[in-house]
């Protein structure tokens, strides 16, 4: 994996990847390293400075967008006039250059012309089924994208789409970790509680825990919280959980 070499230079290109986990805790912090790495890239083609943003919309979830400068953020996503980047690219089923002087778009082109850009590339990303993406790449004022600059940003959607799923992907299991383990530490609590109540009462497993649930319900709180609560009144506090993955092997 690379974050993006200074020059486009072609080692061997095959299996190129982007690096967009390193430092990057969440899908939001991946997108920034992909609107900065893609800004760079392009930079170098173009010869001038091109800033880029980057667009995620996923199913049940609101879009996410990050950009190489403030400006070009804001200019990833629709601002209510139904032109915005990754719809227009998405109809073209393809890349959608918006280069000075074209007569569509003309909302769109108000948007880049007020924040100081001149015109933009916006390219499909190919996600995940329930998810899409675009980089949307602007030049400034006067500036044009010919055919060299917008195959080569075509050539990086692809490593782009490679890159990004798989950053995504490895947030998804991350996140699938961390839940798992909140509700292994839940029950563990349950249980202990549970069994503190057993020796107490003298009563079954089933009758500790609806001792539990029925102050849950008239306290209003959830029956972890109040098996917590049962565990820190002991002597000796709320025992230590730990989860150690097992042994490979």
């Amino acid at each position: 994996m690379a974050g993006g070499p200074a020059n486009n230079a072609e080692p061997e290109r095959q299996g190129f990847l982007l690096d967009l986990m390193t430092g990057a805790d969440d899908d939001a912090a991946s997108l920034q390293k992909l609107a900065d790495a893609s800004a760079r890239w392009i930079s170098t083609t173009a010869g001038i400075a091109i800033e880029c943003a980057a667009v995620l919309h996923r199913q049940r979830s609101c879009p996410a967008s990050a950009g190489s400068t403030p400006a070009a953020a804001s200019l990833a996503l629709d601002d209510e006039t139904g032109e915005d980047p990754a719809a227009i690219a998405s109809a073209l089923l393809g890349p959608a250059v918006i280069n000075p002087g074209g007569a569509r778009w003309q909302a769109y082109r108000r948007r880049l012309t007020d924040r100081g850009f001149g015109a933009a590339l916006a390219v499909p990303l190919e996600l995940q089924p329930g998810s899409a993406g675009t980089l949307v790449f602007l030049g400034p004022a006067n500036y044009v994208f010919n055919g060299k600059v917008v195959d080569e940003a075509a050539w990086f959607a692809g490593v782009a789409s490679h890159s990004l799923k798989l950053a995504l992907d490895v947030h998804g299991v991350i996140r699938a970790g961390d839940n798992l383990k909140q509700v292994l530490e839940s029950r563990t609590s349950i249980d202990v509680a549970c069994g503190v109540l057993m020796a107490q009462n003298r009563c079954s497993y089933a009758e500790a825990f609806g001792k539990l649930a029925g102050t849950s319900r008239h306290r209003n709180l959830k029956v972890r919280s109040v098996a917590e609560s049962l565990l820190r009144s002991l002597p000796s506090g709320a025992p230590v959980t730990r989860f150690e993955p097992p042994a490979i092997a």
